[in-house]
């Protein structure tokens, strides 16, 4: 277990003995500035806090929560009249939440559009801020200060609406969809190759078959010749023998 589960699970012990709105409350601005708790889902959950809802003044602080869970600087910077006035520590936070939520889009980010999101125009805070989330394990990445933009390798994860959950369902349904059709496709690819390499081997047998049988025919056409010049070489043989035996007996005459 992580360092950051066990905070996490710290607060949670305490946020389920709560039973009155001002420690809720305490805790709540508690749990958003530290450093160590990203994850409030399981805050949401809780009934006591829930109840924060309905109330027209404490419902500020349930909202600020689902800031933290699922919303960004741009967000708070939008509607800073639906949450409490937060501190440093606290801004300094959900922007790190911020990052990680741009990221999960694009993982090069200009500069500029994160200056844009997060409301910081000086370039060295801005890098600072960042180098902050790298020391915190909570994002990984370089900043690729030739191109002004920082390059994103790992982030950790965040809370997601019921919306986003349907949505991430679809996304994984159409991965489920596009893998079985590049396995197919690999499968379609496998059985060509498979037909084109037992039609390679046939004609590859056809052809040795074809050269076994002509070195045959050669060497059968090689045997009759030969059988041929050796009867050939017997009857010459045997006339130029007739032929001495002719002389020899007009001699002896």
């Amino acid at each position: 277990m992580t360092d950051k589960s066990i905070q996490v699970d710290h607060y949670l012990s305490i946020a389920k003995n709560l039973n009155n709105v001002e420690s809720v409350v305490q805790l709540i601005l508690k749990v958003v500035e530290s450093p160590s708790v990203y994850t409030f889902s399981e805050f949401l959950e809780l009934p006591f806090f829930q109840t924060l809802k309905k109330d027209p003044i404490l419902s500020q602080y349930y909202r600020l929560l689902e800031l933290f869970s699922y919303g960004t600087f741009s967000n708070y910077n939008s509607n800073k009249n639906q949450y409490p006035e937060l501190n440093t520590a606290s801004i300094t936070k959900l922007r790190h939440l911020s990052i990680i939520s741009i990221a999960s889009k694009n993982r090069t980010i200009p500069y500029k559009y994160l200056s844009e999101q997060l409301q910081i125009n000086n370039v060295r805070e801005l890098e600072d801020l960042i180098i902050d989330a790298f020391y915190s394990n909570i994002i990984k990445g370089k900043l690729d200060q030739l191109n002004n933009q920082l390059e994103i390798e790992y982030t950790i994860g965040r809370d997601v609406t019921d919306e986003q959950v349907d949505d991430i369902l679809n996304v994984l349904d159409n991965w489920c969809k596009n893998c079985d059709f590049a396995l197919k496709t690999i499968e379609a690819q496998i059985t060509k190759a498979n037909s084109f390499k037992q039609n390679q081997n046939e004609k590859q047998a056809n052809i040795e078959q074809e050269v076994l049988n002509l070195k045959k025919t050669i060497m059968i056409q090689n045997q009759e010749s030969e059988s041929l010049n050796m009867s050939k070489e017997s009857k010459k043989s045997q006339k130029t023998k007739g032929h001495l035996g002719k002389e020899y007996l007009v001699v002896e005459k």
